[in-house]
């Protein structure tokens, strides 16, 4: 299934590499003209939900937004893993939920997945 990922900025470039070669949709919050380095995670979520975008970051601040109020959140709390290992828990992920509707939530990115 192809996702419409937005990347925080606090997310490393290689995995939007990574992400976009596997056919993902992928902007990064740092070089989206109307967000940029240092925007509000106000503004984050209303662009993801106005693009129908899904949040990879690891700003716990997204976690505690009310689940209604996003079009999901892929929460990474370790930020130590490398691009490669986090590419592959996040397209487990995306193979576990049944469709795009059911990753309006957030879930947890975690080598748990692996």
């Amino acid at each position: 299934m192809q996702v419409s990922f937005l990347l925080d900025e606090n997310i490393a470039a290689p995995l939007a590499d990574k992400l976009d070669k596997a056919g993902h949709d992928v902007e990064r919050v740092v070089e989206v003209s109307q967000l940029g380095e240092g925007v509000d995670d106000t503004t984050i979520r209303l662009y993801a939900v106005k693009e129908s975008r899904l949040i990879v970051t690891s700003d716990d601040d997204f976690v505690q937004m009310p689940t209604d109020s996003h079009r999901g959140v892929f929460y990474v709390p370790d930020q130590s893993l490398p691009p490669h290992e986090l590419y592959n828990i996040i397209q487990r992920v995306v193979e576990a939920f049944p469709d795009r509707e059911a990753m309006d939530t957030v879930t947890y990115i975690t080598s748990d997945w692996l």
